[in-house]
């Protein structure tokens, strides 16, 4: 059994070369047209199972969450637990098909990945899309990953990547953090950051910052809409994507917005995106009106660009799924175990 802290699954990650990032994407994207393509199978014949998740709250109000997937030939379950005292803190445990516990991975740093790494499978494949300018609204792990994520897999057609975020200090921390060395690698790329908080012209700015961009990453825990549908005008065709609202009174962008795909809205599950994306329930958007990416990659070559009708954007609504945290676990513990990083433990 390889055990990778924390440390270890950032030390991977952060080091993945682009021919290995190409590969987390590929297994990504196979995985999702797997789940995708066996929705209407009866339950015995699927390959792919993930239970609804379970939760537990204590007397302490410590909040954990369950959640199993597997994939026939691997079964993992992360756990989450939320506590005023720590946070957020989770593991993913990774069993053979027998049982026997293969790994155990520290989870923070794995959302964060996998989630950026579902947007830009879709992201990637949007080639007649411009892509030089990033506007990136959130400040924690996830805003960090879509930035090296696109910087790892379209470096050439990026010029400048500006960070948003309302708050002042938890967008320092990035700067320090997580900016300074993205701006050492990657010297041909403007980075600048911009927070709502103490900046007294923010609404102007962001108007000039949205009306340049070409790609707009949302990251935030949002309730009320980062910007309006007026501020990406005048009209010029755009990459959207959206993972920070997760329950039904969030939202990041108006209705306008949302729509503003010609009507269409990719997502990473119909079903749990019109159970739990605040922006969908509140525009009341039907099933028919929603494409799995999973069903798109399994109709179409991965070198095949996506269509991108005139006039439109391009909105991804992804809110994430157990199959990936199955396999971008398993991805980083082959990894692992070719670089020997972590720790091997007998007996499991």
């Amino acid at each position: 059994m390889l055990l990778l802290p924390e440390p270890a699954v950032a030390r991977i990650l952060r080091q993945l070369t682009p021919k290995q990032c190409h590969g987390f994407l590929d297994a990504m994207c196979q995985s999702l047209t797997a789940a995708s393509s066996q929705t209407t199978s009866p339950a015995a014949d699927r390959l792919i199972h993930q239970p609804l998740r379970s939760t537990i709250t204590t007397k302490e109000q410590n909040l954990s969450l369950f959640m199993p997937v597997s994939n026939t030939t691997s079964t993992g379950i992360k756990i989450v637990t939320a506590s005023q005292a720590n946070g957020i803190i989770g593991v993913i445990n990774i069993f053979s098909p027998e049982g026997k516990l293969q790994g155990l991975l520290s989870a923070a740093e794995i959302t964060a990945f996998r989630t950026a790494l579902a947007i830009m499978s879709l992201f990637v494949r949007c080639t007649t899309l411009k892509k030089e300018h990033i506007v990136i609204f959130g400040s924690g792990r996830q805003a960090e990953w879509h930035a090296r994520l696109a910087l790892r897999l379209v470096p050439e057609q990026i010029k400048r990547i500006t960070f948003i975020n309302r708050g002042r200090r938890r967008l320092t921390e990035l700067e320090k953090n997580v900016v300074i060395d993205l701006r050492s690698a990657h010297p041909a790329v403007a980075m600048t950051i911009l927070a709502k908080e103490d900046t007294p012209d923010y609404k102007e700015q962001l108007r000039a910052e949205l009306a340049s961009s070409d790609v707009i990453f949302s990251c935030t825990p949002a309730t009320e809409p980062n910007f309006p549908f007026t501020y990406l005008q005048p009209f010029k065709p755009r990459f959207l994507s959206l993972i920070g609202s997760y329950k039904p009174h969030m939202r990041e962008i108006d209705t306008e917005t949302l729509l503003s795909g010609g009507g269409k809205i990719y997502v990473d599950s119909k079903e749990a995106c019109l159970e739990e994306s605040g922006e969908l329930i509140l525009a009341e958007v039907k099933e028919d009106q929603l494409v799995e990416i999973g069903e798109l990659y399994g109709q179409r070559d991965k070198s095949q660009p996506l269509e991108v009708p005139d006039g439109c954007n391009v909105v991804f609504k992804c809110v994430g799924m157990g199959i990936m945290d199955l396999v971008i676990g398993n991805q980083l513990l082959e990894v692992g175990r070719e670089e020997g990083v972590g720790m091997e433990v007998e007996g499991f």
